[in-house]
């Protein structure tokens, strides 16, 4: 919710753990050793160990100062910069340059590039200060755009740990749970289970979540056998807390998959909630959007252009798809989070050219019906599943 949130883990544990700057903090680390010339990794090594974290940087404190061309010429400076980002700049720009490469790569491996063609949205209630929300707070929506540096860093060193482990786990024989996805093909899902297979859509040979152990249980589980691999060797699939073919390790995996997705359509609803909250207290009665497919009773869907909102709409019959249009926006039902709207005018042709969306269309069409459910992209939801405060070791 915004401003406020529900740990998986009870505070107590949750603060030995975490990953606060001034003080060493307990983690499983990932060293990878890299060729400085060409990028290249040429090692890893995994080790138990309490890591003295320097400093914590934030993305929504830092996107608007860390970027590309701050990175790649020195010269550049930005007011209100803090000294400590400053002194890191070397470093950070080393791993933009390496992010961008093992971006590269895995794009040669998927076939195509990834596309980020939608903005993540950040919602904040004015004065909230941590409480818990009533819905009444007046509410913030901010964009962010996917691919920013600091964004673009942490995904792929999330990436290279998850792959890295997710493959050693494999070769250990210690059994853990994994994401697949076969092919790029329409329809193809990301599935998950205990066999090391490839994801295609991240472009990596093994992909096990296990970066973020506080916030996700799958990660949890994969760093106790992890620290089991570390401890025990060769030997370690005797020690591990799940065996091969353990019974408990497939009920994990369906009672995950069965929150996971619970939690994203309640995720789903808070959001649309809060955009029709945004509508109301802003007096928002019309809206540029986007056509990008057919809706029930004779309506098209939309994609505002600027807002984290998909409706059906009445007017856009003989329109093709990527036809950006204006909407006259229906009434609000606040219990079903239900809006409609009606094309006013057609504001340009639909490009043609453009890339088809990464996710899913069929998606889209049940995220414009409220809460009940929710568009998710697994392929980029893998890639984006680590905080800015995960330590970055080069």
């Amino acid at each position: 919710m915004p401003g406020y949130k529900i740990t998986m883990l009870p505070d107590e544990v949750v603060q030995i753990y975490t990953l606060d700057e001034g003080r060493a903090n307990p983690a499983v680390s990932l060293y990878v050793t890299v060729n400085e010339a060409t990028l290249e990794i040429t090692g890893t090594e995994t080790r138990l160990e309490r890591v003295p974290v320097v400093a914590n940087l934030r993305h929504d404190q830092l996107d608007h100062i860390v970027t590309e061309a701050w990175l790649a010429d020195p010269s550049i400076e930005v007011e209100n910069t803090p000294e400590r980002l400053s002194s890191l700049r070397v470093q950070l720009s080393f791993l933009h340059r390496l992010a961008q490469k093992l971006k590269a790569g895995r794009e040669v491996v998927r076939g195509k590039p990834e596309n980020f063609n939608r903005p993540d949205y950040n919602f904040r209630l004015v004065g909230n200060n941590g409480a818990e929300p009533t819905g009444d707070e007046q509410v913030q929506i901010s964009v962010r755009q996917r691919g920013a540096p600091l964004d673009l860093i942490v995904a792929e060193a999330a990436i290279v740990a998850n792959s890295t482990w997710g493959s050693w786990m494999a070769e250990m024989g210690v059994p853990g749970i994994y994401r697949s996805q076969a092919s790029l093909l329409p329809g193809v899902k990301v599935r998950m289970g205990t066999k090391a297979l490839p994801h295609a859509g991240i472009g990596v040979p093994s992909y096990a979540w296990s970066t973020s152990p506080l916030r996700r249980y799958t990660d949890l589980v994969n760093q106790w056998q992890i620290i089991a691999a570390v401890r025990h060797g060769r030997t370690a699939a005797l020690a591990a807390p799940f065996k091969p073919k353990d019974a408990e390790l497939f009920s994990i995996i369906s009672a995950f998959d069965a929150a996971y997705s619970t939690y994203n359509g309640y995720q789903g609803g808070m959001e649309r909630f809060w955009t029709l909250k945004y509508l109301q207290q802003n007096g928002i009665t019309e809206i540029t959007a986007t056509t990008f497919k057919e809706g029930p009773a004779g309506s098209f869907l939309v994609r505002a252009d600027t807002l984290p909102l998909v409706l059906p709409v009445l007017g856009a019959q003989g329109l093709a798809r990527g036809a950006r249009v204006r909407v006259r926006l229906g009434e609000i039902d606040e219990i079903t989070l239900d809006i409609g709207g009606t094309v006013i005018e057609q504001l340009d042709a639909p490009d043609t050219t453009a890339a088809a969306p990464q996710d899913s269309d069929e998606d889209d069409e049940d995220a414009a019906a409220g809460p009940i459910a929710i568009a998710v992209d697994m392929n980029e939801a893998d890639a984006a599943g680590a905080s800015a405060a995960e330590p970055v070791q080069a």
